[in-house]
């Protein structure tokens, strides 16, 4: 057991629940990180326990993890590790700077001092499950160095796992007691190892590692989502699972009042009506998920029927295009061999217009369904590169267009990338928005002192 494992007093591992979600699991380390210290300044004398070289050097530690004021705190924990370079307790006032910076919403700051805590002491718990929380969130696909920094974050996942593995229960403390404390690190530390195999595209070793977090922690909202897109993304696409995990992810949101519940909830249905045809039932899948973590024996999802003609040109021949590409397999590898390059025109409702990476290039998105629509997805992405007027186009505007098919993506809903142009009308300026009436001067009573008798 290394020197700076929290696992010095009950204090702490009553303050770290089972049942909490990632998000306040890590605030909550955060918090303990003070109490950590304290616990340990009136932890009795042990063998392979930290020790204090002079009384000078515990005063300063103590007037660092009592310092109520955070920009205080942090400059006296930098003073510490300055002024007792040797220091056994010089970890532990890094924690608490990782800890300050993370309650400020400063993670990069906080992500460096973490680092500087394994320099220390590659052991050190705290450290290692910080990083597997913030790494998830932190992580940029386009970064030039982002492969490196997914073996890292594997790495560090890895060896917490490797570290609890052979961590020794205290004798005073109960085996609940400790359970409290190693499920939720394990389950950071599994869900951070799943959440680099979905970025490597290892979908089974991303669906192993997230499902083991989630036995640990039940209740992470994160997890049962990124579980979900596993079981999505994998070839062929598992629906029923896919489906249950991300309403899941949706339940628990709700529940926790989590605010990335509406942009999951918004996936869901997309992924779910691209499957199953319609939104029907996908409200009663979700209430069901609240109360069972894994869905019951024969849960299935009615696939969507071939869709039948509707009258509208524009939707007939859009389905007629796209659902042999949602069929998979050598369905739809013969039927995108046909298309490819081919010459497409079609119509339907902007849904939104983005500026692309590339020089002159703007993304029009546009549905053609109406079950499309109505999640606020679309199925079509318009490359442009020859009218910059088309940065004008509202959301809701009815446009034709054409292209080349260039590519596409069957999951959450099937979207065909298109290299073209809108072939109607474009506005030469956007829209004049009204400015909004100031608001009238509000009166404010005047609350006056009762008389004194």
């Amino acid at each position: 057991m290394t020197k700076t494992t929290a696992l010095w007093t009950l204090t702490i591992l009553i303050s770290l629940s089972s049942g909490a979600t990632a998000g306040e699991l890590a605030s909550r380390s955060a918090r303990s990180v003070d109490l950590t210290r304290m616990g340990r300044m009136m932890a009795p004398p042990q063998a392979a326990s930290p020790q204090w070289k002079t009384r000078e050097e515990y005063d300063a530690y103590n007037a660092m993890a009592t310092a109520t004021d955070p920009d205080k705190k942090i400059s006296l924990a930098e003073a510490f590790v300055q002024k007792y370079p040797t220091s056994d307790f010089r970890s532990g006032a890094y924690l608490t700077e990782m800890q300050v910076y993370f309650s400020q919403g400063k993670s990069d700051q906080a992500v460096d001092v973490a680092k500087k805590v394994l320099g220390i002491d590659p052991d050190n718990l705290d450290a290692l499950a910080f990083l597997s929380y913030v790494f998830p969130f932190a992580f940029k696909p386009a970064d030039p160095d982002s492969t490196a920094k997914l073996s890292r974050a594997d790495g560090d996942a890895h060896h917490g796992l490797d570290v609890l593995q052979k961590l020794q229960k205290p004798d005073k403390v109960t085996d609940e007691q400790f359970k409290q404390y190693v499920n939720p690190k394990r389950a950071l530390f599994n869900s951070a190892i799943g959440f680099v195999a979905l970025q490597r595209k290892d979908y089974a070793n991303a669906i192993t590692a997230l499902k083991t977090a989630n036995v640990d922690n039940p209740s992470d909202v994160y997890a049962f989502y990124r579980l979900g897109l596993a079981y999505l993304y994998s070839a062929p696409p598992d629906y029923d699972h896919a489906i249950w995990y991300i309403a899941r992810a949706v339940s628990l949101a709700q529940a926790a009042k989590n605010p990335a519940g509406d942009e999951i909830s918004k996936f869901l249905k997309r992924a779910y009506v691209n499957y199953h045809g319609t939104d029907t039932g996908l409200s009663d899948i979700t209430a069901q998920t609240a109360a069972s973590v894994d869905p019951p024996d024969g849960f299935k999802i009615t696939k969507a029927e071939a869709p039948k003609e509707t009258g509208n040109k524009m939707v007939d021949a859009f389905n007629t295009l796209t659902y042999p590409l949602k069929l998979g397999g050598e369905t739809a590898q013969k039927q995108w061999d046909g298309v490819k390059g081919q010459p497409i025109g079609l119509g339907g409702t902007v849904m939104s217009v983005e500026k692309g990476t590339d020089p002159d290039v703007y993304l029009v998105h546009i549905a053609v369904l109406d079950t499309t629509k109505s999640s606020d997805g679309y199925d079509i992405e318009l490359k442009d590169t020859t009218q910059p007027n088309v940065k004008n186009l509202q959301k809701n505007d009815l446009v034709t267009f054409k292209g080349t098919a260039d590519s596409y993506v069957a999951t959450p809903n099937l979207i065909l990338t298109l290299v073209g142009e809108v072939t109607s009308d474009l506005p030469d300026k956007p829209p004049v928005t009204a400015k909004p009436k100031p608001k009238p001067p509000v009166h404010h009573p005047v609350h006056r002192a009762a008389p004194s008798n």
